[in-house]
């Protein structure tokens, strides 16, 4: 299969692209320009040039390919504009594979639920209350699962916090608690959230290609939970020496994150009973908890 790629040089859309390839698939991947030199070269892999500015080029690379995955986002511009280039990019790709019978795979976020509170939602529950810096996410998971009325098989992942290979927020939290001698948890830290390895959720994307009745949303998460306070504090212990936990209000941390602050503080838990009962998929992979004691973080912790 040839499959359109975008997000492919950042850290989940680089371990799909690997599953991708190690599965034998033809890859079409998006980067920028001026990163194009320093991306790896391989078989079966051609970088494109462009960005989401350029529904043009998105839109003549879907149409190549027989499936688009759609895993970038850009990151280094306000909310609003990365709401812009998203829809843009998604209405190229549903443009190009319009009465095709195509897949295109759309990557959400959990947190579009707004505060699960402890129990975990599903895919069918209707979202009353998203949370309003992401409330465009959900506008493009409807415009995504309702392709399908324009002959496209459009599905939509929504993972949670991703982690491993020494990646993903895990990372960010280390590096910053280590340069500031604190990490910080908003509120008391009783914060819940689900989790997904990033290599289960690469598995998970490859089954969705697979399987021509795979249509519509699919939450991807493993069975852990983990509080907020608990990781901080495996953090400090692991991670010092020296680091301190401290409790940072809201209304501090918002003014300082905005809506990074809002996902933070709001329980986040789902379950992914759909994806493996419809999919065969299960999100087998190291815990959170083990990635950070004795896993793929190790490597950061001083005199590892």
């Amino acid at each position: 299969m040839k499959v359109f790629l975008t997000g492919a040089s950042g850290y989940t859309g680089a371990v799909v692209l690997e599953h991708l390839l190690a599965a034998g698939h033809e890859v079409a991947a998006l980067a920028r320009p001026q990163r194009i030199a320093q991306l790896p070269a391989q078989a079966r892999l051609a970088w494109v040039a462009g960005d989401f500015a350029q529904p043009e080029l998105i839109h003549d690379q879907a149409r190549a390919a027989d499936a688009v995955v759609h895993i970038g986002a850009a990151h280094d511009v306000d909310n609003a504009e990365m709401e812009r280039l998203d829809g843009l990019t998604i209405r190229a790709v549903a443009d190009a594979l319009a009465g095709s019978g195509k897949a295109f795979v759309n990557t959400s976020a959990a947190p579009i639920y707004g505060d699960t509170g402890p129990q975990p939602r599903d895919e069918s529950e209707p979202i009353a209350a998203p949370l309003a810096g992401r409330l465009w996410r959900l506008r493009h998971d409807r415009e995504t699962v309702a392709m399908t009325a324009r002959g496209v098989r459009s599905v939509v992942i929504r993972p949670p916090n991703i982690y491993g290979r020494r990646g993903g927020v895990p990372l960010k939290q280390i590096e910053r608690a280590q340069a500031a001698g604190k990490i910080r948890v908003i509120g008391d830290g009783d914060r819940l959230a689900s989790g997904i390895h990033v290599d289960a959720l690469a598995r998970l994307y490859l089954a969705v290609l697979a399987q021509d009745t795979a249509q519509g949303v699919y939450n991807a998460a493993s069975d852990e939970v983990v509080r907020s306070i608990d990781v901080a504090r495996v953090i400090a212990e692991h991670y010092g020496p020296g680091i301190e936990v401290q409790s940072w209000p809201f209304e501090a941390a918002h003014k300082a994150m905005g809506v990074m602050a809002e996902i933070a503080a709001v329980n986040c838990v789902i379950s992914a009973d759909r994806a493996r009962r419809e999919l065969g998929w299960s999100p087998v992979g190291p815990s959170l908890m083990g990635e950070l004691v004795i896993g793929s973080y190790r490597a950061l912790a001083p005199n590892s």
